[in-house]
């Protein structure tokens, strides 16, 4: 029995990326902690708030990020007033090892604060209370009238039932952010040209920026449900109908232009999740060599780029595939990168428009070039 694939209804692809223009989606502004891979982590956040709080480190922002924080404890009806700042510490451990995040002392409050952002409510809290209360109870005389203030500092501003009835407090990114803007902003308009007031601006971007990671609006939830099954068929053509059609197409034309001892080797894949490639080589090398032409989706400047790769490099072949190259190398302007320990010698070439005969003819005259230099000139330059 053959099975018969159905055809593709390109009038719903169409359609489909009309309504995907169209959706109007969550999205938020990007900041420098974006850049990095750390940058939602707790702890990373953990100590940068714990350096801007410090009125004496050398941001030069003052009690800015203090300020803030006693004005949103001070609106949420936790305490009136948290008192002259002393010190801040961060990863401080209990007397049975475990870390609490932050713990800020005053001339008038101890305040322990568990920052979270992914992770669940179920830290000792128990032990962070009674660790607090024999901070004050060890402390010098004047400690002893201390308050203890213990604060969860996470996403929405909620705690639990049972940490509430214990005496944890809930506030919010978003509420300590405004709070804190809103001092500093007297703050940089005073020394503007103070290059932390730019990073803390980030900072403080950051974390307005961890509640909008979670938020999905119901037109974004419709797109998926009432769309899904046109994406799947959608991913399926391009990725396992197109794209091997293209392949194919290119791996004949090399099959019939004559090239010295070519077996074609095909290989299909995706680069940065979604960006399709297909790898071309000779059976008869050895050495990973090969040719690639990458699909750009990242970029609507560039259609797409032909990548050669001499595997098992040296400057010998190198500069030997670079005379072999000879005017192509200037006609192309290629970009040329090692890479895998120098073992790979890379060169790129970029398109801004697709053209599949001249796709096909660039990729032969390429191969001509790459065929040559692998079997006829690296057996004799690395005896």
């Amino acid at each position: 029995m053959t099975l018969v694939q159905a055809p593709y209804d390109f009038d719903k692809f169409k359609t489909l990326i009309d309504k995907f223009r169209g959706l109007e989606f969550t999205d938020e502004e990007l900041n420098l902690f974006d850049v990095g891979t750390r940058g939602h982590f707790e702890n990373p956040t953990t100590e940068l708030l714990s350096f801007f709080l410090d009125p004496s480190k050398s941001h030069d922002l003052g009690d800015s990020f203090f300020i803030g924080l006693k004005s949103v404890v001070a609106e949420n009806n936790i305490l009136s007033d948290l008192g002259t700042f002393e010190s801040v510490e961060t990863e401080v451990s209990t007397q049975n090892g475990k870390r609490i995040d932050l713990l800020v002392e005053t001339e008038k409050v101890i305040i322990i604060i568990e920052c979270k952002i992914y992770h669940h409510q179920n830290n000792p809290f128990d032990e962070y209370t009674a660790f607090g209360n024999k901070r004050i109870n060890n402390g010098s005389e004047d400690s002893n009238s201390k308050t203890l203030v213990k604060l969860v500092l996470c996403l929405n501003g909620n705690v639990s039932a049972d940490l509430a009835e214990d005496g944890w407090h809930g506030i919010s990114y978003n509420e300590l952010v405004d709070h804190i803007e809103t001092r500093l902003s007297k703050t940089m308009f005073d020394n503007p040209y103070n290059k932390w007031t730019l990073f803390a601006r980030e900072f403080l971007l950051h974390l307005k920026g961890l509640n909008t990671m979670t938020d999905i609006n119901a037109n974004e939830i419709s797109f998926l449900t009432e769309n899904l099954n046109e994406f799947a068929q959608l991913s399926d053509y391009i990725y396992n109908n197109l794209m091997p059609k293209i392949g194919a197409k290119i791996s004949s034309d090399l099959s019939a232009s004559g090239l010295q001892n070519f077996e074609c080797k095909v290989k299909h894949g995706k680069w940065y999740y979604y960006e399709p490639v297909i790898k071309f080589s000779n059976l008869n090398w050895t050495t990973g060599s090969d040719i690639v032409l990458w699909m750009k989706a990242s970029d609507h400047d560039i259609s797409h780029k032909i990548n050669l790769h001499i595997g098992k490099q040296s400057d010998e072949l190198v500069e030997q595939f670079k005379d072999l190259i000879g005017d192509a190398l200037l006609k192309f302007k290629g970009e040329t990168w090692y890479e895998i320990n120098n073992t790979y010698w890379g060169i790129s070439f970029t398109f801004k428009a697709f053209d599949l005969e001249e796709l096909s003819a660039n990729i032969i005259e390429l191969m001509g070039h790459l065929n040559n230099l692998e079997l006829n000139y690296r057996p004799t330059l690395v005896e």
